[in-house]
């Protein structure tokens, strides 16, 4: 049997295609791994069966260490539609319940970062005029959220210098609390590089974001 070797970022479609054509090469059986699910191919393999099946291996309708080809049944038995169906509806209630939880939980997170601002004062800025010039600047979704991070985060750790901790002390903490919606690691550098420029404490962030 050979081996068809998958490249990140390949689609499932052509790498069928491909895969397909090597065994008709080598006039061998061809398999491959594409996202945790075993393709076996022959050079006279139906694809949009392969594809099909794949499909099903994906969401775990074939069990943990899912099989396909290299000759998928051409129609699905009513067993084989009664199990998908079965399956189909425990992950969706799963599903349901994972996003209930989020919901909830970020709900939670959102509540606890108000109570916490509320109990600090406005941003202490070392660069206003920047500052003032990156939050114009800033004004779509993507970089607004930035801004907000950045001054929710500062505000958060300001309340603990305020009572003699250090920057080393509370930035991950009170970064992990400003983070009420799941921001990307890329909105993280680039709030701490504007805080880093304009806030009060911006060299303390910058020698602890080092130390990390």
């Amino acid at each position: 049997m050979e081996i068809y070797e998958v490249c990140a970022g390949d689609d499932i479609f052509i790498t069928i295609d491909h895969a397909i054509a090597q065994a008709v090469r080598f006039n061998d059986l061809v398999t491959f791994d594409f996202n945790d699910v075993k393709v076996i191919v022959a050079g006279d393999s139906n694809p949009e069966l392969i594809l099909r099946d794949w499909g099903r291996g994906i969401r775990r309708y074939l069990g943990d260490d899912p099989v396909v080809g290299p000759y998928p049944e051409t129609e699905l038995s009513a067993g084989d539609l009664q199990s998908d169906s079965k399956i189909k509806a425990i992950r969706d209630k799963e599903a349901k319940k994972d996003q209930a939880k989020y919901a909830k939980n970020r709900c939670e997170q959102t509540l606890a970062l108000q109570n916490a601002l509320h109990l600090t004062g406005p941003i202490e800025l070392s660069d206003k005029p920047l500052w003032d010039s990156l939050v114009k600047a800033n004004d779509d979704g993507y970089g607004a959220r930035v801004v907000r991070y950045a001054e929710d985060w500062a505000r958060l750790m300001q309340g603990h210098i305020h009572l003699g901790a250090t920057v080393a002390d509370c930035a991950k903490n009170m970064g992990d609390l400003a983070d009420d919606d799941g921001i990307s690691g890329a909105m993280y550098g680039f709030a701490m590089q504007t805080l880093i420029q304009c806030w009060k404490h911006g060299e303390e962030l910058k020698k602890w974001g080092k130390s990390k």
